[in-house]
């Protein structure tokens, strides 16, 4: 068995990262890793970090989902759990667990600049994302965290936002305004004071002086902060994560997977799988030439089922050549990559029987000799 194979990297994995862009089934394909983890005994929790409700409509739930697991119903060994991020919950989570008594973090949580913050869905969803993976991969109730990203270019930049964080809190800046004095920011060394005027042209007295509340606010909270990102960046750049790429054979989905591979080899991490989802099924083992060919040697209902044969068989050739091509480019980077193949199905992926499908497929396809 392979140690980039669907069985092993399900068996064995901790935290399994899913990219890739809109319209390839990267979140069906992440609930059919789930599956196929809970059949082999392991506790999933599958955590999708999109805004979007594709999750619980891949599985088929009617309700929404929370930042509080949900399990569903899978005839299975192990447990799937599904989770979709709550920013403001997650944040005021954190808040919570790292202040030293109920009214700082009272405090905290009603300051503006706060309020503001863990309402944005910009950096703060990345921040978020991490903490969130920090918090399920520590839970008891989990020995495998599946994260499904956001159908976006800057999908990972959740996994540089743990070390931005701990950069930002270790600021000279930042560390100014968190000095504790009564009479606040007047007190500022004389080096530094020009710095602040020139901040605080830009953002304005009253932001600048809600974010130094914010700041001095956290004070003593923000070394937990720091230790909780640089753990959880410890946690995916290590050997228990897995990353995997999900693309389409259309040329628009490889041109972006591209994109995924190349991030993933600069920032250092192994890609373990690439997931070619929604293949042109094939019928019989015969070429595009041969079907033409066959065609024009029959006549009547026999001469154009070889022909429309023959169509299958050109989107099928074509497809399997774009991906064939991406496949080559992957392994440049990334030689030892595993492969799992799953066709098109005949209709939307819309509750757990095609989920399983769906698994089946990828637990049996066969990488390219």
């Amino acid at each position: 068995m392979s140690e980039n194979s669907i069985e092993s990297i399900c068996e064995q994995a901790k935290v399994i990262v899913t990219c890739g862009t809109g319209g390839v089934g990267k979140t069906s394909v992440a609930a059919a890793l789930g599956v196929y983890a809970a059949q082999h005994g392991r506790k999933v929790v599958v955590i999708t970090i999109d805004p979007a409700r594709r999750l619980a409509d891949a599985i088929g739930i009617t309700g929404e989902l929370s930042n509080e697991p949900q399990r569903v119903s899978v005839s299975a060994p192990g447990e799937l759990w599904v989770t979709m991020l709550d920013v403001n919950e997650t944040f005021d989570q954190l808040v919570r667990d790292t202040s030293p008594s109920p009214q700082r973090a009272q405090e905290v949580m009603n300051n503006s600049f706060y309020r503001s913050l863990s309402r944005s869905l910009s950096g703060t969803r990345d921040y978020m994302a991490a903490e969130r993976l920090y918090e399920l991969h520590n839970d008891p109730r989990f020995d495998l965290v599946i994260v499904d990203t956001p159908p976006s270019r800057n999908a990972l930049d959740f996994l540089e936002s743990p070390e931005r964080l701990a950069r930002f809190l270790k600021h000279p800046i930042v560390r100014l305004l968190m000095a504790p004095s009564r009479g606040g920011m007047r007190f500022a060394s004389a080096a530094m004071t020009p710095v602040l005027r020139a901040i605080s042209s830009v953002v304005g007295s009253d932001a600048l002086t809600g974010v130094a509340n914010f700041l001095r606010a956290i004070d003593g909270m923000e070394t937990e902060f720091s230790r909780r990102a640089l753990a959880v960046a410890g946690v995916l750049r290590g050997d228990a994560s897995r990353f995997v790429v999900v693309t389409a054979p259309s040329p628009d989905a490889l041109h972006e997977a591209d994109h995924f591979v190349s991030e993933l080899s600069r920032l250092g991490i192994n890609l373990r799988l690439v997931v070619t989802n929604r293949m042109p099924p094939r019928f019989g083992h015969t070429s595009e030439h041969e079907e033409r060919e066959a065609s024009l040697r029959s006549s009547g209902d026999i001469s154009i089922m070889h022909s429309l044969m023959a169509d299958l068989c050109a989107d099928a050739e074509l497809a399997e050549a774009g991906v064939s091509a991406f496949l080559d480019r992957t392994q440049q980077k990334f030689p030892q990559v595993g492969q799992a193949t799953a066709t098109e199905l005949p209709a939307d992926i819309h509750d757990m029987g095609s989920i399983v499908a769906l698994a089946q497929q990828l637990a049996v396809s066969e990488p390219r000799q």
